[in-house]
């Protein structure tokens, strides 16, 4: 099965760049809504690792310039993984189940990618979050 990459990642580039807490929950609620379903082969997959490849390849077809995935293209396909991806799967599957899935992921994506990117929850990643005043770190968001 191959995966709607250019639909799962489109505007990649401005939701891997995440400012405030606000925009984050907005966006994660629309990924969850009009892409997460797009991940169904990996979700429902009895063999997780084979449609983990499959999706790594397709991410690396789609993305790749004369080649290979070029680095400001791979950061900000580590950070969509990192803020989407991985919290959208583990606020929506039991929570075993989804540690298999990421665990299994994460793996074929280092490998693939040549990266060494992992995963948190979407509470963890909300609770990062701090409120700045021109800059400078006041407090938590």
């Amino acid at each position: 099965m191959g995966y709607e990459v250019k639909k799962i990642f489109e505007d990649v580039d401005y939701l891997s760049k995440v400012h405030t807490k606000k925009d984050y929950e907005k966006q994660m609620n629309m990924f969850k809504e009009n892409r997460y379903s797009l991940l169904s082969g990996i979700i429902d997959a009895e063999d997780p690792k084979a449609e983990a490849e499959i999706f790594c390849d397709d991410v690396a077809n789609e993305f790749k310039k004369f080649g290979k995935v070029r680095g400001g293209a791979l950061m900000n396909l580590n950070y969509f993984m990192i803020y989407y991806v991985f919290p959208a799967i583990q606020l929506t599957e039991e929570e075993e189940k989804a540690i298999r899935i990421c665990d299994t992921i994460k793996d074929v994506w280092n490998s693939k990618f040549k990266s060494n990117i992992s995963y948190t929850n979407y509470e963890t990643l909300m609770d990062g979050f701090q409120m700045k005043i021109f800059g400078i770190p006041i407090g938590k968001n």
